[in-house]
């Protein structure tokens, strides 16, 4: 009873070591180099595929991504305003091209819920699960 019992703990423990590793790097957002574009790079594999095969069929999938010119302190407007834009693959990254070009000086807010999951396996370890999957976002300033 003892064997199993300690069997069952070693198995546990590996089980818990893979759960809180992660191989993948964490999601990048950036302005490509002429920053008329954003890149989104370090797409989990599972996530890449089907991006791959359902970008250009499904119209869903262009709504992956947001892109939000934010108000400066300066701006009269205190809303947050939506670009639209389309969004394409290039080898492994992500392109989002906006119908405007982005202006100089102006802060963006990108989000995106490519690569987020529910709960990771430290959250899991923590008890610090939350009711829905939150997105990842990133502040660029052009």
């Amino acid at each position: 009873m003892f064997k199993n019992l300690k069997l069952l703990i070693v198995f546990g423990c590996f089980f818990l070591i893979a759960c809180t590793s992660t191989k993948n790097k964490p999601l990048s957002i950036e302005f490509s180099s002429d920053s008329n574009k954003i890149v989104i790079k370090n797409i989990n594999e599972a996530g890449l595929y089907q991006l791959k095969i359902n970008l250009n069929t499904d119209s869903t999938y262009q709504k992956l991504v947001a892109v939000l010119q934010t108000p400066s302190d300066k701006d009269s407007k205190s809303v947050e305003v939506e670009l639209p834009g389309m969004l394409s693959m290039q080898g492994d990254s992500l392109l989002f091209t906006p119908n405007t070009s982005f202006i100089k000086g102006k802060t963006y807010l990108v989000e995106t819920f490519i690569n987020t999951e529910f709960a990771s396996g430290k959250d899991i370890i923590h008890s610090d699960v939350g009711h829905s999957v939150k997105p990842i976002q990133k502040t660029l300033k052009r």
